[in-house]
């Protein structure tokens, strides 16, 4: 970014490129240690017998994935299903 875009943009417009910048260097880190987890995985597997090779989730599980506050389509249907009901009682 130059000096001059930097310079022009608006409070609001700049801490939406800073958040935007951060969300960017975030997904690049997961998706460099996603990646090394899924060689590890294969690596390990190759000297494991079929019956005993390690998932990829069982070797590692990353906070992100460990996370339940992220709405799922069937929870977001549920909440749009009540709400749809308490409009209807009203």
């Amino acid at each position: 970014m130059t000096y001059e875009n930097l310079y022009s943009l608006t409070p609001r417009a700049f801490w939406n490129a800073l958040d935007g910048f951060w969300t960017q260097k975030e997904n690049e880190q997961r998706k460099e240690w996603e990646r090394t987890r899924w060689q590890t995985c294969l690596l390990l597997n190759v000297h494991l017998p079929k019956n005993k090779q390690i998932g990829i989730k069982k070797l590692v599980t990353f906070d992100w994935e460990k996370r339940d506050d992220i709405d799922t389509y069937e929870t977001t249907k549920q909440a749009y299903e009540r709400y749809k009901k308490l409009k209807r009682a009203r």
